[in-house]
């Protein structure tokens, strides 16, 4: 080589690479390097050269590097492979080697290369597809992966699967090494691989996912329901699969529900409206009984117009204050309609009075005093007669007759003299 063009050309050479170029010697240390080796490390071009090269190799690679170097030094080719080195900060970037030896020059010529980046991305997206494959293995729902298959007029025949997850291998009762590599009409029923197959290219070929729910029936499951959800790839299908009998079971037992509560709600409609009607008729049955007992008052209460200007009320029974009030509310109305001078209370028809019976009669004389009539009363047995004086309502309270005939003497005849005058 001239040596013009080794130190005018290859050291611009040197320089300028932006990769990691160099050579070194057997004795393990460096002989020439580029630029790019103090920006990718930090250390200065002295400390590179000055220092044995398996200083700055991380001591987990130490020993693979020098297995690698011995390759290099005995001159079986070009040797490519990947090791941490050291920067003057403490940390380490990887660094992809292709190196070679020349017979009798006893220099290793090498071309490096700062991989941190692509390692650092390899292994985030291996630990990503870590984490993707235990959230797969290890989830409720079967998964496959199948790729689609052609033949040689580029029509899709079938499909094979490249991965199934733990459930899916469980679902099928085989081993998952079973079921990847095999196609689909290797391990579904004609029917069913036809049925299948034709979802499957309509979802690949249109790029629509599809979800379904399906019955089916399994050995030693009996009837299941599942939900299948077809998702698009593009270079397939993958394919979810969620047992949802329990949730099947569950709307079922609702909809029983819902329909022994529409029934039960039916049923006490109707015995609302059957109530409802008792109701009614016990109503109905009640008036006519209250209409009953008001005739039946009215009746057992008459009062007879025996002349003009005197009423005759004969009482039979007892008198309670119910029907006292009933006579007074008759008897009254009675006296402002006929202008009625004497109001002949009769007690002909009662066998015995009592405080209570003395105080309504009392009432009632001086409810027909204050309208201008006289109350007589008339038909005083001999047992009425001591109890009211036992009571004291004898003295001045009434003006008593033994029959009802003295009584209406008494009153004719003071009609006639007021007349006469």
């Amino acid at each position: 080589m001239k040596q013009g063009w080794q130190t005018g050309e290859l050291d611009r050479f040197f320089e300028l690479s932006v990769d990691l170029v160099g050579t070194a010697g057997f004795d393990g240390r460096f002989r020439r390097i580029g630029h790019a080796w103090e920006r990718t490390l930090g250390f200065s071009r002295e400390e590179l050269l000055s220092t044995p090269f398996i200083d700055f190799v991380h001591p987990d690679d130490r020993e693979r590097t020098l297995t690698e170097s011995a390759r290099v030094f005995a001159g079986t080719g070009s040797v490519t492979f990947t090791n941490r080195y050291r920067c003057r900060d403490g940390t380490y970037r990887w660094i992809e080697w292709n190196s070679s030896v020349h017979a009798g020059e006893e220099l290793i010529y090498f071309v490096a290369r700062d991989v941190t980046d692509r390692k650092r991305a390899e292994e985030s997206l291996l630990a990503a597809e870590s984490r993707f494959r235990a959230a797969v293995d290890g989830s409720l729902d079967a998964f496959f992966v199948l790729r689609s298959v052609f033949d040689e007029a580029g029509t899709l025949v079938d499909f094979v699967f490249t991965d199934a997850n733990q459930r899916a291998a469980e679902g099928m009762s085989m081993p998952r090494e079973a079921i990847v590599g095999r196609r689909l009409g290797e391990v579904a029923s004609a029917a069913r691989r036809l049925e299948r197959l034709d979802k499957y290219a309509r979802v690949f070929r249109t790029g629509e996912r599809l979800l379904e729910e399906q019955e089916s029936e399994s050995p030693g499951h009996g009837s299941r329901w599942l939900q299948n959800q077809i998702i698009p790839l593009s270079d397939g299908v993958a394919i979810a699969v969620r047992d949802i009998t329990p949730f099947k079971r569950l709307e079922a037992e609702l909809r029983e529900a819902l329909q022994r509560r529409a029934t039960h709600a039916e049923e006490l409609e109707e015995k609302h409206r059957l109530l409802a009607a008792e109701n009614a008729e016990r109503e109905r049955a009640e008036a006519v009984m209250r209409q009953q007992q008001e005739t039946m008052l009215a009746m057992s209460t008459p009062i007879i117009q025996a002349w003009e200007g005197i009423l005759v009320l004969p009482i039979i029974g007892i008198v309670e204050t119910a029907r006292a009030n009933h006579i007074m509310e008759r008897l009254l109305a009675e006296i402002v309609r006929t202008s009625a001078r004497f109001a002949i209370l009769d007690l002909t028809g009662v066998s015995a009075v009592d405080a209570a019976t003395v105080a309504h009669l009392l009432a009632v004389v001086r409810a027909a005093n204050l309208l201008g009539s006289t109350c007589l009363v008339s038909g005083i047995s001999p047992a009425i007669a001591r109890t009211m004086t036992e009571l004291g309502a004898a003295e001045g309270g009434f003006t008593t007759f033994g029959v009802l005939q003295n009584a209406l003497r008494y009153a004719l005849s003071r009609c006639s003299a007021e007349g006469a005058r």
